[in-house]
């Protein structure tokens, strides 16, 4: 598995997710600013809230807006997210 990196990489979530989904949505054209993972690639993102609560998670695979995810990364837990809580990379 290769890690990819995009420095300062940064969206908020169009629409809100629980704390059991594999699949999140960026804003409209934001997802062009992280890396398209292929084969066993993969990038971080942290999902930060409007309470500063964070939860690291995998993405391994980006299709235009919308990742996939593998939640609970690096020792956090899975939490709920609203529409425009921060994701960064």
């Amino acid at each position: 598995m290769t890690a990819l990196f995009k420095n300062n990489a940064f969206s908020t979530l169009a629409s809100g997710i629980n704390d059991s989904v594999t699949s999140m949505a960026l804003d409209t054209g934001d997802g062009a600013k992280f890396p398209s993972p292929t084969g066993a690639e993969y990038f971080y993102v942290t999902l930060i809230d409007t309470s500063n609560n964070l939860e690291i998670v995998k993405c391994t695979s980006r299709s235009t807006d919308t990742l996939t995810i593998v939640r609970e990364q690096e020792g956090t837990t899975a939490r709920t997210y609203s529409a425009g809580d921060r994701v960064d990379s």
